[in-house]
């Protein structure tokens, strides 16, 4: 048994000595969007991390319908990072560039809209839809670290990218046989308006760093 742990112990020993940055977004905060960020230190001038969080809101578009806003709305982002710090003093510091990818779900509840019943000459009818998308992106970003001299780290953090692909389902199979005026699918997908696929990655970080030098070598 001692010999194991001491073999788990070298094993996992450079792991254990790595820089590790934990974070959370704070302007998540006001568009009701909660997550945490991971990121793992290379070297003093790459880094790999991912980034998870849930919203409750669509950013963009608020599921706007000829409804207004639709409340039941949740929306789950895994964003995986990489980056390269041009001029590190503390580790994994400074001004970097890097690469993002995202995969989004949404699931919109409960969605209401006018249907028609071509058999039947009574007035329109009131229904309900769910409407659940799931995404696929990727992106170029920039940003700056800033490190204190305690354990604490602040980061900006720009990108902008293209979603790849993109998929919707929708529950009520009565809102194929209306037009986009009457429902449009892509009020519930986070679009910068309806049907652009750009993807903008935006954040103001607060974490915490555990592990790692603060020097700038290699």
């Amino acid at each position: 048994m001692n010999k194991l742990i001491l073999i788990a112990l070298l094993f996992f020993s450079p792991f254990i000595k790595a820089q590790h940055d934990i974070s959370t977004d704070l302007l998540g905060f006001a568009f009701s969007n909660y997550g945490l960020g991971y990121e793992y230190a290379l070297n003093s001038q790459n880094s790999v991390g991912i980034n998870v969080n849930f919203a409750s809101k669509n950013l963009f578009d608020d599921g706007k319908s000829a409804y207004g806003k639709i409340d039941n709305y949740s929306e789950m982002n895994i964003i995986p990072e990489y980056k390269m710090f041009l001029t590190p003093n503390k580790g994994n510091d400074g001004f970097y560039l890097g690469a993002y990818g995202r995969f989004r779900t949404s699931n919109s509840k409960d969605n209401k809209f006018d249907y028609q019943d071509p058999n039947n000459p009574n007035p329109l009818v009131s229904e309900k839809t769910d409407v659940s998308t799931t995404g696929f992106a990727l992106g170029a970003l920039t940003g700056y670290k800033w490190k204190t001299t305690g354990l604490f780290f602040f980061e900006f953090t720009f990108g902008v990218g293209k979603f790849i692909t993109n998929s919707i389902d929708v529950s009520n199979n009565k809102t194929k046989d209306l037009t986009k005026n009457e429902f449009n699918e892509d009020d519930y997908v986070p679009y910068i308006g309806n049907g652009l696929p750009v993807d903008l990655r935006l954040a103001i970080k607060i974490g915490l760093r555990f592990g790692g030098g603060n020097s700038s070598t290699n």
